[in-house]
């Protein structure tokens, strides 16, 4: 039995470089996604930021690269969509080719339109109904990205 826990266990394990960046106001999502990166065993990668602002200033001054933004649509101060048009358009930021992906808690067919379309985002994924779908969710996400290659993946 052991054997198999330790096969599972490698299986399961992601190539987390960087942290993993949430951006979302509502504090109550912070503690889901808290937990669900606890169940995951990838809690120590994982930043909170209230708004893009603090998102935007922090990216210009950290010298570390985020293995990946996820970022709520509906947002106080700045948006998730004019947050993504801010990073895109800034040269320094987007050199830092931070894959950007919507989890939200809805959208409009028009807003996930204007996501790809316009402002080019990684992925655009609906928060789950229960804490299971956003959990399985969140893992798809970041499994995928770890599994992805793209410029932050590469070591030199």
């Amino acid at each position: 039995m052991a054997l198999f826990l330790n096969i599972k266990r490698k299986r399961n394990r992601m190539n987390i470089v960087g942290p993993i960046i949430l951006v979302d106001d509502d504090h109550d999502d912070h503690e889901i996604i808290k937990s669900i990166c606890e169940n995951l065993g990838v809690c120590q990668y994982l930043k909170f930021f209230d708004n893009g602002f603090d998102l935007v200033s922090y990216l210009k001054t950290s010298g570390e690269t985020p293995f990946l933004i996820l970022c709520d649509i509906n947002m106080p101060h700045i948006n998730g969509m004019a947050l993504r048009k801010l990073i895109s358009e800034d040269a320094f930021l987007k050199r830092k080719s931070i894959p950007f992906i919507f989890f939200s808690t809805a959208a409009t067919p028009d807003q996930v339109k204007e996501a790809y379309e316009d402002l080019t985002v990684q992925g655009f994924f609906i928060k789950g109904n229960t804490f299971q779908d956003t959990e399985r969710r969140f893992k798809n996400i970041l499994q995928y990205w770890s599994d992805c290659k793209h410029p932050n993946s590469i070591q030199n």
